[in-house]
């Protein structure tokens, strides 16, 4: 049967049956069927429709939003007009530099993605879910964490940080309130917590406040503020800045600098604006800077002038509102921004973020493809529901679906090959595999020769892109000018083809290729390239390192460097699907080596590589002797140093390093709360005789003998949430 004549057969059976008990799974049906078929022609759909030409058709008033849709293969858009402002404001230097940040921040950030042949270009607006954040109050830190983690549920749970340190409690507020209570707020996040995207949302609303004067501000994030002009500078373009023009650090850097840095980019990309545009709004505390990626200034005392420099311009522009984002393990030391800067943690997501995520996710693109609102609905609904069930039967899945980042990456790869894995190498690996092209090669999609009259696949180009990974990693970089990049990967091609003109030429087509069909790659400006995100960069790398025969000395080299942790992470997460083996030899190494950065850092990492690995994958006496001294560690005292230091931060690391090893523990399984619903450890109380009451204590019986079956207890006790859950029951 054809998909034409099944489709056709369906809509006659719902036609004549719209209550049989089949309905709602044909109508499932009928929504896939519409998704693959497309007709030819100027369609229009809907009350005050417009046709878009030939194969293309223009949807109004979807949810508030235009979606336009274009034949196969074309862009597609799903979302309003790009800027609504008076033509005298648009005609101006401010229009244009408004025109701009609403542009660059507009779409989700996922290049790559593909529905039915198209590319999706989802609003940030119409997808993005409200991050939910932390404030501190003074109170014991790990007490605290303890308290506070008794009354969340799971996918609210955070882990407990060094940066946190002594008295201070985390306190849950949605970002506004952050932003609303603090001018000068860092916030902190795991790698994929959203922090780049927040930023992006923000200069996104702001620019859209100023240039629509419709208060956007006050109705998305309930904010009292108008008018404010956003300043949107990624750190690491600082820091190279930095390096290039003014590598000698005399100690005399100016807030100017990250002035230049502004128009020097803008002029780049053809943006002319005046400074005193800036000046003014900053003098007057009319202005928003955004700063993104402490972490990703990879030298650290590059890092640290950067972070003096943030002081410099925020002391010269107090009025100014000022926000930060860095990974955690990128924000200690000299990094750390001084004067009234608050700190904040970005949260996980909970399963009905993931869940609300995934409606909208589900929606718009299965609306961007197929057209008929009313049946992609229908679709969207089904995949949302088919998705959530697999996110909530693993419990894997339901620790990377909370990351905004994995939980996109979880999307795509279910949408393209219905299937997840539970463990975060592995679903890198699907990630990585449907961006290189597998999907191309299901669909049947024709491959783009690389190299003349021999093959060039995508395992070819995910091996390139791993060695491209490591190289970048190890020399501290993220981004790589594209002259760096094209003599490498003519060096690279060189050790195929002899000849240079035809090395040059496959460096021009895979070029092509990453960039357009895969978007692991990407043009950041003018002249630079860097991966879509540093995690794809992080696996990449990690990947390399497997390959080596050396791959635990090179491991161990590294082991105490925070721009390392991931890529060793996921080195052990890859290296656990290749060989039990080769993964307990290396964790053993890591837990069993001397020297280390901290206390407990080495087991640490030996327990959240393993976590990684997965405790099958590897050796269970390891797993047992990880468990063990990370127990043993904690029941050790005070040392004499931290007590006598404790005034000049020897107490405050000590405590910071005892959370690192609870949260070790906890995370494998074995320390206070894991599971579904954030069930506690159990343990098992034999079968027996015990004697109990008298004097009117406990049961109010004399004393007297009790026999009880076998039961088990918690070792801790149970949560605010597991309690809801008993009296619900």
């Amino acid at each position: 049967m054809t998909d034409k004549k099944e489709l056709d057969d369906i809509q006659e059976f719902l036609k004549n049956n719209p209550n049989s008990p089949m309905a709602g799974q044909m109508r499932t049906r009928e929504a896939e069927l519409q998704a693959l078929l497309s007709g030819s022609g100027a369609v229009a759909q809907g009350d005050g429709t417009t046709a878009a030409g030939e194969g293309a058709v223009v949807l109004q008033n979807v949810e508030g939003s235009t979606v336009i849709l274009a034949k196969e293969g074309a862009r597609v858009i799903v979302g309003t007009e790009p800027v609504k402002m008076r033509a005298k404001l648009r005609k101006s230097d401010l229009g244009r530099y408004l025109e701009y940040i609403i542009a660059h921040n507009r779409y989700l950030q996922l290049q790559g993605i593909r529905s039915g042949g198209k590319l999706v270009n989802i609003e940030l607006e119409q997808i993005y879910i409200r991050l939910r954040a932390t404030r501190q109050r003074s109170v014991h830190a790990e007490e605290m964490f303890l308290e506070e983690e008794a009354s969340l549920a799971p996918g609210e749970r955070r882990r407990f940080h060094p940066t946190e340190g002594l008295s201070r409690e985390r306190v849950t507020v949605n970002i506004e309130e952050a932003l609303a209570e603090h001018r000068h707020l860092v916030i902190l996040g795991d790698p994929g917590s959203g922090k780049t995207t927040l930023l992006r949302y923000l200069a996104l609303l702001y620019g859209r406040d100023l240039a629509e004067k419709k208060k956007v501000l006050s109705e998305k994030l309930k904010l009292k503020e108008s008018g404010y002009l956003p300043i949107l500078l990624p750190l690491r373009q600082i820091g190279q800045f930095l390096k290039a023009h003014h590598a000698k650090n005399d100690g005399a850097d100016g807030h100017a600098l990250l002035l230049d840095f502004l128009l020097q980019t803008l002029k780049n990309r053809h943006v002319e604006i005046p400074i005193d545009y800036f000046e003014k709004a900053l003098d007057a505390g009319q202005a928003v800077v955004l700063l993104d990626g402490m972490d990703e200034v990879a030298d650290p005392n590059l890092r640290a002038r950067v972070a003096r420099l943030i002081e410099d311009f925020t002391l010269a522009y107090p009025k100014a509102r000022f926000v930060v984002t860095s990974r955690i393990v990128g924000y200690n030391g000299s990094a750390r921004l001084s004067g009234d800067y608050a700190l904040s943690t970005v949260r996980d997501f909970t399963l009905e973020d993931v869940r609300q995520f995934l409606s909208h996710w589900h929606r718009l693109v299965a609306v961007g493809q197929m057209g008929a609102v009313e049946s992609a609905e229908i679709f969207a609904k089904s995949q949302t529901a088919q998705l959530m069930s697999a996110i909530q039967a693993n419990e894997r899945v339901r620790e990377l679906a909370i990351n905004p980042l994995m939980l996109t990456v979880i999307a795509l790869v279910h949408r393209d090959r219905v299937k997840l894995q539970d463990r975060r190498a592995e679903l890198y690996a699907e990630a990585v595999d449907v961006l290189l092209g597998k999907w191309d090669e299901a669909r049947g999609v024709k491959e783009t020769e690389i190299l003349a009259e021999r093959p060039f696949d995508a395992g070819d180009r995910r091996l390139l892109l791993q060695r491209l990974a490591l190289h970048m990693h190890e020399i501290d970089v993220k981004e790589i000018e594209v002259g760096k990049l094209r003599t490498f990967l003519k060096d690279a091609f060189l050790a195929i083809v002899s000849d240079e003109a035809d090395a040059r030429r496959a460096v021009d087509r895979f070029l092509k290729v990453i960039e357009e069909r895969t978007g692991l790659l990407t043009a950041r400006g003018e002249g630079i390239y860097a991966f879509s995100h540093l995690t794809f960069q992080e696996y990449l790398a990690a990947l390399a390192i497997t390959a080596r025969d050396d791959y635990i000395a090179y491991v161990l080299a590294r082991s105490g460097e925070p721009w390392w942790k991931e890529v060793i992470l996921l080195t052990a997460g890859y290296l656990s699907t290749q060989s039990t083996e080769r993964t307990t030899k290396l964790i053993r190494a890591i837990a069993e080596k001397k020297k280390e950065p901290a206390p407990y850092h080495n087991l640490v990492l030996a327990s959240e590589c393993a976590r990684d690995a997965g405790i099958n994958r590897i050796d269970s006496q390891l797993a047992n002797y990880i468990e063990t001294k990370l127990r043993k560690n904690l029941r050790s005292p005070m040392p004499f140093t931290a007590r006598i230091l404790g005034k000049r931060g020897g107490l405050q690391n000590w405590i910071a390093r005892r959370a690192e090893v609870i949260q070790a523990l906890t995370r494998a399984g074995s320390g206070y709360w894991s599971g579904t619903y954030g069930e506690p450890e159990w343990i098992t109380i034999p079968a027996g005789k015990f004697w109990m009451g008298g004097d009117g204590e406990y049961d109010g019986k004399p004393i007297h003998e009790v026999e009880l079956a076998e039961y088990k207890i918690a070792r801790v006790p149970i949560t605010n949430y597991q309690y809801e859950l008993f009296t619900k029951a």
